[in-house]
């Protein structure tokens, strides 16, 4: 899963010299929920950002539809349990300050809102907190509330420390009386799927639903990916409807089949490094029942049915035989590049080190280094390399294509110009093999790579399955355009 997209109003108050960096959760973003509004539905229906997340020609997706989708997703998943784990916080925090009678007064709430735009100010983070909530999509109201809840948690833990209202707490201190007061007054964790128990309660203090939880969690989300969800659960309905003859045993095949692409797929990658898939779904906190019924799976099963449906071998060769020239490029032969990374911008600042030229300049002398062996290229790749994913891999990147979507532009026609150099230097005979390209500017870098061994054009059994994969794609992308689906988002 993706990251968080959130800022703590908690962690915000830390740099004060009478304050700390408190380990409650952290303030979500503005994201639109649902309104809870009287009376009667509208005559003209479910209205989007009211009863819908998300609608689409044919198709419409319900709030509770969502969040059961991302609590199946999310809520067991490491990323999920922490915002759990916030979420309790908080409302520990709130309902303890409630029992002792302890308040935040408004003139205190203003003058932490002060220091802390001081403080931005001073580090030329943003001339108003106002304006870095706002970059943040933070709502000013979301961050007053967490706020307070920061203050209140520093009064309570300075309280039970025995501390004067002034004295200095650290962090630690917080968080350690924090997670006391949740040990003494007892957690217990309600049973997946929470149908009918809470998802966790703190003794008779805390009690926090299924619903609670989801509305917090898409509150805490990325908008990408609660937009993906909704967009995927249209998709659904909209590739149901193709097919609408299926039965339940034929779908439950189909289903079958789409995991079993899905474990090879996996279990063969050298990126997995030989773990099971059901490891890999574990970690995540699914399993296979909740990978069933994920309509991203769901529609990934359904549009292979409909192209073996409406095309067989001989329609995926008629469809191949119409634009081979686009297939062959994109995934006929092809040559196995590595990679050494470094980060560059057109200015140096904070976020990125270095030039694009001071980079070139490293690449030059480490290309100067890399010899002829593929051993040496790995270990400047180890030892120098700003890209995680590639640097795992001894800087392997895959094979490019002379139309390959795998490599920013520049980078594939480095590697064609420079074996199309060879075969014209040689009359054919030899290949660029071991040759180094670059430095390569792209987009935030500068490459240095290494060219491997050759790759040649497919067999009709492994370019049938690219045909395959390419009029699903289109297939989908023609059911339901992105453009034409609406969000709660943007209502």
């Amino acid at each position: 899963m993706t990251s968080m997209v959130v800022l703590s109003a908690l962690a915000l108050c830390c740099a004060l010299p009478a304050s700390a960096s408190p380990a409650l959760p952290l303030a979500p973003r503005a994201v639109t929920t649902p309104r809870q509004e009287q009376g009667p539905r509208s005559e003209d229906g479910p209205r989007l950002g009211v009863e819908l997340a998300a609608k689409g020609p044919g198709c419409a997706v319900t709030f509770e539809a969502l969040d059961a989708l991302l609590l199946e997703r999310h809520g067991r998943s490491p990323v999920g349990q922490d915002t759990l784990n916030g979420l309790v916080q908080l409302r520990v925090v709130r309902a303890l300050a409630e029992a002792a009678g302890v308040a935040v007064r408004t003139a205190e709430l203003n003058a932490r809102w002060r220091a802390l735009e001081e403080q931005f100010r001073r580090e030329g983070l943003a001339d108003t907190l106002e304006g870095y909530l706002a970059a943040n999509q933070v709502s000013r109201e979301s961050f007053r509330e967490h706020l307070e809840l920061a203050l209140l948690h520093e009064k309570l833990a300075r309280a039970d420390l025995g501390l004067a209202p002034d004295d200095p707490i650290t962090g630690e201190q917080q968080t350690a009386w924090l997670s006391g007061r949740v040990q003494e007054l007892g957690r217990r964790d309600g049973a997946w799927p929470w149908s009918d128990t809470p998802v966790a309660r703190v003794g008779e203090l805390v009690s926090i639903s299924r619903t609670e939880f989801a509305e917090y969690l898409r509150a805490q989300l990325p908008e990408d990916e609660l937009r993906d969800a909704a967009y995927e659960l249209l998709l659904e309905q909209r590739m149901l409807a193709r097919v609408p003859d299926l039965s339940d045993e034929a779908l439950a095949r189909a289903l079958d089949a789409e995991v079993e692409r899905r474990r090879l797929e996996i279990e063969t990658s050298p990126r997995f490094r030989g773990a099971k898939y059901e490891q890999l779904l574990q970690a995540q906190g699914l399993t296979l029942d909740s990978v069933r019924a994920d309509p991203a799976v769901r529609t990934a099963a359904l549009a292979h049915v409909f192209v073996d449906r409406t095309h067989g071998d001989e329609g995926l060769r008629r469809a191949y035989e119409e634009e081979r020239a686009l297939f062959d490029s994109l995934h006929g032969e092809g040559w196995s590049l590595s990679v050494l990374v470094l980060k560059a911008a057109a200015f140096a600042n904070d976020l990125n080190p270095r030039t694009f030229e001071a980079a070139e300049a490293e690449l030059v002398a480490l290309r100067d280094r890399a010899g002829s062996e593929p051993a040496g290229f790995a270990q400047l790749v180890k030892l120098h390399s700003e890209d995680p994913g590639t640097r795992e891999r001894d800087g392997y990147l895959g094979v490019v294509t002379r139309a390959s979507r795998l490599v920013p532009p520049s980078v594939r026609d480095a590697v064609w110009e420079r074996v199309d150099a060879a075969a014209a230097e040689a009359g054919g005979e030899q290949g660029p093999e071991g040759a180094l390209l670059g430095p390569v500017r792209m987009q935030g870098g500068v490459l240095l790579g290494r060219i491997g061994v050759h790759r040649p054009a497919p067999t009709w059994e492994e370019m049938s399955g690219h045909v395959h994969r390419e009029l699903r794609r289109r297939l989908l992308e023609d059911l339901l355009p992105r453009g034409s689906a609406a969000f709660w988002l943007d209502a």
